[in-house]
């Protein structure tokens, strides 16, 4: 089922790697560049999200579809997993535009949620059916929470220390464009690191 936008509703609070602990990759033991290192660990965060189509921290997503699965396919995929596990963030929201043009909401009660699937999925109760619905641009609207969790320590250490390098090479080389000879190492070391945290054959 695919969609028509995925939007982040809400910024992440926290970064996947301190300032701290960026400082002491890069060996930085003054103040001058905290805000520019802080920088770079959110370009990074946001660079590394996109290579594996995940959440590292909590985060809020909306995703807009035309309209519910046709039937034979009740679940729909959310992506950028995993889907937060949190009481505090473990709302799902659903509104969709009825025959009649009125947007309502969909009571949680009527659909399941999979948390625990990669990706996370919502689907039907048992025997059941979406609802009766316009067919329509934007017509159906989902909103979760995804993320390892609120704060850098539930990230898989592989991501966080591919954080670190990428963080460390941009921080060396601010130039967009290297002259001589163009080392492939920290390419080679990130992918390796993200590419064990894949999830078959879902990034």
């Amino acid at each position: 089922m695919t969609y028509r936008s995925l939007t982040r509703a809400t910024q992440p609070v926290v970064e996947p790697v301190t300032l701290t602990e960026a400082k002491a990759h890069l060996r930085v033991d003054t103040d001058h560049d905290n805000a520019y290192i802080m920088g770079l660990v959110a370009a990074a965060r946001g660079w590394v999200e996109e290579y594996l189509d995940r959440s590292l921290v909590h985060t809020q997503w909306t995703m807009r579809m035309d309209g519910f699965p046709p039937n034979g396919m009740d679940n729909i995929e959310l992506p950028r997993p995993p889907m937060a596990t949190a009481a505090a963030v473990t709302t799902v929201a659903i509104t969709y535009t009825t025959e009649s043009g009125a947007v309502v909401v969909f009571p949680s009660n009527e659909y399941r949620v999979d948390r625990h699937s990669t990706p996370g999925s919502i689907s039907p109760l048992f025997d059941q059916a979406w609802p009766v619905h316009r067919r329509d641009e934007n017509a159906v609207v989902i909103t979760w929470w995804g993320g390892y969790g609120e704060d850098g320590r539930s990230v898989p250490n592989q991501i966080r220390h591919a954080i670190l390098m990428l963080v460390a090479h941009w921080y060396d080389r601010r130039e967009s464009v290297l002259t001589g000879s163009i080392s492939k190492e920290i390419e080679f070391g990130v992918h390796s690191l993200l590419d064990s945290c894949r999830w078959g054959a879902y990034r």
